[in-house]
């Protein structure tokens, strides 16, 4: 039994999509058919499924990666399942990635014993995230639903599940996947599409901050590359619960952001020449500075930070 915490029409994370389960689910309209076909038809048998790969199990969250069924065409039937799923939605990839939350805190349980609702729940935060972030033209993984209930035990749980990202490579496996190793003891040449991807990478990272929102996680398997043809690369992000947007008091933030994602660069395939394009890139200049100098100080020394904790990554 659930508390009553929304109503029918509303959409917490305004997402635009849909309700399907009486204020506790909401669904891509050209996934309901796929969903209800692989049994995910309410909040409760979404939470529920075990027809997947658990790819992580902790105690407040899963992570799974789910199969839908596959809905084809054919016939007369054609015209009936197009209400429900569009043609060009059919040749996607069925793969789905499914976050499971469970949170459990003395705050839940005094909100169930008042009957209020379960505030920002971690998959309706992500789900806004997806949303807010598409807006403003950061390429993202598609939402295919939500949903969130609390419990009168005061058991808040929510999910997110979202489309796979179909022939992307997270970047540090990319990196090794596509180019060659550097050679410390050797002046190599340069590879223009390591660079052209570093630019690329560059310019999502500067809209995305330029856009106010910090990630708390922005490490390099955070971007998901894909290389239609050979030196093209398209990129998404991915991970976003913990992603904010804020005006004031965002350095740190920053900081951080930058600090994680040149950590996490492998230094057997990125040079110091190419951190140093990446932050003129990023910065928007050809000449770095003062302000631009303190703020890479700032970096170096979260980077070392993180290096004296976490060893370096290679």
């Amino acid at each position: 039994m659930s508390v009553q915490h929304t109503r029918k029409s509303s959409d917490p994370a305004r997402t635009g999509l849909t309700l399907v389960d009486d204020g506790r689910m909401w669904a891509d309209d050209s996934y309901r058919r796929q969903l209800v076909e692989s049994g995910l038809t309410d909040f409760e048998a979404v939470m529920s499924t075990r027809d997947g790969h658990c790819m992580r199990a902790l105690l407040d969250r899963e992570n799974w990666r789910l199969q839908l069924s596959d809905v084809r065409f054919d016939g007369q039937e054609a015209s009936k399942k197009m209400c429900y799923l569009d043609k060009a939605t059919a040749a996607r990839s069925n793969g789905v990635y499914l976050k499971k939350h469970h949170v459990r805190t003395w705050r839940s349980r005094i909100t169930a014993l008042l009957g209020l609702g379960p505030g920002e729940t971690p998959g309706r935060v992500e789900a806004r995230n997806v949303g807010s972030l598409s807006a403003d033209g950061i390429e993202v993984m598609r939402l295919v639903a939500y949903g969130e209930k609390l419990h009168l035990n005061g058991l808040i749980e929510s999910f997110v599940l979202t489309e796979e990202l179909q022939g992307y490579t997270q970047l540090d496996t990319f990196l090794v996947d596509r180019f060659k190793p550097c050679d410390p003891q050797k002046t190599t040449k340069r590879d223009p599409d390591l660079n052209h991807l570093i630019c690329k990478v560059a310019d999502v990272a500067k809209r995305f901050h330029e856009a106010g929102y910090n990630h708390r996680d922005l490490y390099c398997c955070h971007f998901f590359i894909k290389e239609p043809r050979p030196g093209q690369f398209e990129i998404r992000m991915i991970d976003l619960q913990r992603v904010q947007n804020r005006r004031c008091f965002r350095r740190r933030w920053l900081v951080k952001d930058l600090a994680q994602l040149a950590w996490s660069a492998r230094s057997d395939r990125i040079k110091c020449t190419h951190r140093m394009m990446f932050i003129h890139r990023y910065l928007g200049v050809s000449k770095l500075r003062p302000r631009d100098k303190r703020l890479i100080r700032e970096v170096l020394c979260k980077q070392g930070v993180m290096h004296r904790k976490l060893g370096v990554n290679q």
